[in-house]
């Protein structure tokens, strides 16, 4: 289980906008892990990513 500390602002409060502010960095994170894990495939020869193309894509109504 990971260590949690309370943060407090300069009135010794629970600091609301830094957890805000940290859920919003780690969504970011996750959403860039999913994109980068649907659109981008690892080389087997090098360290280059490329787009993957064989994606389906529904056709315009």
């Amino acid at each position: 289980m990971d260590n949690f500390e309370v943060k407090y602002d300069e009135f010794n409060r629970v600091d609301v906008d830094y957890y805000i502010e940290r859920a919003r960095v780690e969504r970011a994170a996750y959403i860039a892990s999913l994109f980068r894990k649907a659109f981008f495939k690892k080389s087997e020869k090098g360290s280059k990513a490329r787009v993957a193309y064989n994606l389906q894509q529904s056709p315009a109504v």
